[in-house]
């Protein structure tokens, strides 16, 4: 479970990181980078409850 919680924060640092270096001359940056916080914590939030589930199932 921590394993594809880890990818998980790996790759959406890689995409905000990248996003941010390709859109930082726009107006609308800030936007940008705050729907993909947001993206990214209720994606880690929806991850970490069906693994808990499934785990929680498993047993």
């Amino acid at each position: 479970m921590k394993k594809i919680l880890i990818i998980n924060a790996i790759i959406w640092a890689i995409v905000i990181v990248a996003i941010s270096f390709w859109a930082k001359e726009s107006e609308y940056y800030k936007y940008i980078l705050g729907v993909l916080v947001v993206g990214f914590t209720l994606q880690n939030g929806f991850t970490y409850e069906i693994l808990k589930k499934e785990k929680r199932s498993k047993t």
